[in-house]
């Protein structure tokens, strides 16, 4: 059997563009959001219109499409590239960016210009080709504990074609450029790695998306009450190892039913956000918060003892009443009672004893008039 021509694996080439591009916007949905698949759709479409123009020409000489195709792909690498950006939610180095797209576009069409050979200018192509999988694989290898198995693979595939184009483009006596066979059944293995590891690397966001969302409330984008209490579990099983003091406090937000009933319930939903924000900023780094329930949110300290703790809620409760429901009438400031409960977990303790405490005293401090802070089951003068 007779192995493929040129313009067949060329064709092949457009076909593997044009159907991966299609296969990713059609597996497109609002999680990922962005403009992703648009962006891979049009870069793909438009590979696939340069293969099908190649694969009709009657001879491999590029001095007869470069300066038509020129500009199409720099667009083509715009595209692919800020879609791959975006999904791997990268900003572009300036190597690999959109002035890198425009200065590709322009190397390709001084080549036919300032070179008088087609030598030169196959090879210049081919840096170029290099140049745009140098990028793709620096943003799927950037940053490489954040990627999942797909990108990881995707990028050393484009990094070895990157390297197989460069060492190409450096060897001496280049054939004309579309009739080696090897180099085009090549770029027909790279299009389908490319369509099928992009298609895989946006499943992989779709995942963290849909986890990502799973985990949080989603009015005040803080933790869920789910989320909380695993890492709340791991944390408190962590520090009785290691014999570490942590701290819980409970806040619940005083008068809430009357908000919603006076304001209205989208400006209950407000105060949430806001509270949230606040107390976010407010927080270390380490520290877990989540809304549990309601106007009911939890923060638990880790590496703090029940001073440090107290300092904290107090903190809190004076930024909180920060916040005004009416911002014209100064005493409508917001209040919220805190239940605290600290201490270093030992044999014969469990996290579920600690929420109870701090749950106690939040009750406590709501029985005792509101707007304080309890961290004891005999509190004194607040």
């Amino acid at each position: 059997m007779a192995p493929p021509d040129s313009p067949t694996i060329l064709t092949a080439i457009a076909l593997a563009y044009g159907l991966g591009g299609v296969m990713v916007y059609a597996g497109r949905d609002r999680l990922t959001g962005r403009g992703i698949e648009a962006f891979w759709l049009g870069g793909s479409l438009l590979m696939a219109v340069l293969m099908l123009y190649f694969a009709c020409l009657p001879t491999g000489d590029i001095t007869a499409w470069l300066l038509p195709a020129a500009l199409l792909i720099g667009l083509k690498n715009e595209l692919l590239g800020q879609a791959v950006a975006r999904l791997t939610e990268n900003r572009r180095a300036w190597w690999h960016g959109a002035p890198a797209s425009a200065a590709q576009a322009a190397l390709l069409l001084g080549g036919i210009l300032l070179l008088p050979e087609a030598a030169p200018r196959r090879a210049l192509f081919l840096l170029v080709s290099g140049w745009f999988f140098a990028g793709i694989a620096h943003q799927l290898l950037h940053k490489r504990h954040k990627r999942g198995p797909a990108a990881l693979l995707l990028g050393g595939a484009c990094t070895l074609f990157c390297l197989y184009l460069l060492a190409y483009a450096a060897s001496a006596g280049l054939p004309p450029l579309f009739s080696r066979p090897a180099l085009l059944l090549l770029t027909l293995c790279s299009a389908i790695m490319l369509q099928l590891g992009f298609i895989q690397v946006q499943r992989e966001l779709q995942y963290r998306q849909l986890s990502r969302l799973a985990a949080l409330d989603p009015l005040t984008g803080i933790f869920n009450r789910r989320t909380f209490f695993d890492l709340a579990l791991r944390q408190y099983a962590q520090h009785g190892r290691q014999q570490r003091s942590l701290a819980l406090l409970v806040i619940d937000l005083d008068h809430f039913k009357s908000i919603n009933d006076t304001y209205g319930h989208r400006k209950g939903d407000q105060v949430l956000r806001a509270v949230a924000d606040h107390i976010a900023d407010a927080v270390r780094q380490g520290d877990i918060f989540a809304r549990i329930g309601g106007e009911e949110f939890c923060l638990l300290l880790p590496d703090t003892d029940a001073g440090g703790a107290r300092q904290v809620a107090d903190k809190l409760c004076r930024t909180l009443n920060g916040i005004l429901l009416n911002p014209a009438d100064p005493t409508t400031q917001l209040t919220a009672s805190i239940g605290i409960a600290s201490g270093m977990p030992h044999p014969g303790t469990s996290w579920n004893q600690l929420f109870d405490s701090a749950d106690r005293r939040l009750y406590l401090a709501k029985s005792g008039g509101r707007n304080r802070v309890i961290d004891s089951d005999t509190p004194g003068p607040t």
